[in-house]
């Protein structure tokens, strides 16, 4: 399953047609997951009556909304989900990205889609990643502080046996820690088994390891979210040896991570992974400091819009459930604040989000209270 990355957040925010819908939805990983296609089947009816408002005719609106009904009665589609679903459609788009937490139900037709529910995955404190690594499985697990999903990346091997061709030497290989420092990671790993010298054992099982790395780097292109990899610690330090994912945290998951759930997993990591969040946050709240003193900050909604748009913010602090409506012309360089939703209107404080987060801006979703200068966003400019 291919992930929602940058790319993608970029492509929906670039496309503008006439009209796009925005469709989110909680959804089961397990239990009554057929929920989630009544749900689907509701909203679609909403979205159809919107769609009529805007000016449609039935024929139309039904034409529009056709190929996000084929999901509704897919069982095999609705057995397959994570926490949250998002769907996108409009005349040359349909899309739908699987969500590990749960957005409120919502549809919105616009001239562009509706992205906010989104944001949380591209939060410097929002998303990140369990690499359950076994000799029988390998796993990828995205979570949020509060739900979790398995993910199946095509690029990740299966599991050991993909890469060895020989489950019998799989099942004989012993590994247990050594004494000595590797480059990448805490102690090193020393490898016995059966039929094998040592040298050739430990060249296959590194060639596993490499393997894995290298799926992981094509799924996690691009992204900065931490990873926790979970595993016996032999096997975890050994990959640190190979590991290139420059955002794999020191602390990890101790144990066979086969006989744990995706739920399991994040709870283990979450600690380890809300201290690395924390000093991120105590980070950019020092570097904002010392940005002040030099006047590269603002407080300035049309100054943080600008900015965005020019690829000039490091980090944007936003106030959780800041919503400012306006329009925003980035060629005209106008920005119109209104104080209630008029006809036409964008979240401004998203669309400030939306443009930080895809010029590589760190961006730290946080109480009012914390957002620095007490207003709904504060940035630290580049220059």
């Amino acid at each position: 399953m291919r992930l929602l990355g940058r790319e993608d957040l970029k492509a929906l925010l670039d496309s503008v047609e006439d009209i796009s819908v925005s469709i989110y939805l909680p959804t089961l990983r397990t239990g009554d997951v057929a929920q989630g296609g009544i749900r689907l089947k509701n909203l679609l009816r909403e979205a159809e009556e919107k769609l009529l408002v805007r000016g449609l005719r039935q024929p139309e609106a039904a034409r529009l909304l056709e190929r996000a009904w084929t999901l509704v009665d897919d069982t095999l589609f609705w057995h397959h989900q994570g926490d949250g679903l998002a769907v996108f459609l409009s005349g040359k788009t349909f899309t739908y990205y699987r969500l590990p937490y749960h957005p409120e139900e919502t549809v919105v037709v616009a001239d562009r889609f509706h992205l906010s529910p989104l944001l949380p995955l591209f939060a410097a404190d929002g998303i990140f990643y369990v690499l359950a690594l076994s000799q029988n499985k390998v796993g990828l697990v995205q979570c949020s502080r509060d739900g979790a999903r398995e993910v199946t990346p095509d690029a990740l091997p299966a599991s050991m046996a993909d890469i060895l061709q020989n489950r019998d030497f799989s099942r004989n290989l012993q590994v247990h820690s050594g004494p000595t420092q590797g480059a990448g990671g805490k102690g090193s790993a020393m490898y016995h088994g059966h039929g094998e010298g040592k040298d050739g054992e430990k060249d296959v099982i590194v060639r596993f390891l490499r393997e894995v790395d290298h799926g992981l780097q094509e799924t996690l292109k691009g992204d900065d979210a931490p990873l926790v990899l979970a595993g016996v610690g032999s096997l975890r330090a050994l990959f640190r040896e190979v590991n290139t994912y420059a955002h794999l945290l020191d602390d990890g998951v101790d144990g066979n991570p086969d006989t744990f759930s995706p739920a399991e997993l994040q709870s283990r990591a979450w600690p380890f992974v809300e201290a690395h969040f924390a000093r991120g946050r105590e980070t950019a709240i020092a570097r904002f400091g010392e940005g002040s003193a030099r006047g590269l900050t603002t407080g300035r909604l049309e100054d943080v819009l600008l900015a965005a748009h020019d690829g000039r913010i490091a980090v944007l602090f936003v106030a959780l459930g800041a919503h400012v409506w306006g329009q925003f012309s980035a060629q005209e360089r106008n920005v119109e604040i209104h104080g209630d939703y008029e006809p036409g209107d964008a979240d401004l404080a998203d669309t400030a989000v939306e443009r930080a987060l895809l010029t590589g801006a760190a961006v730290h979703v946080v109480p009012p209270a914390d957002v620095p200068g007490g207003g709904q966003v504060a940035a630290l400019l580049r220059f």
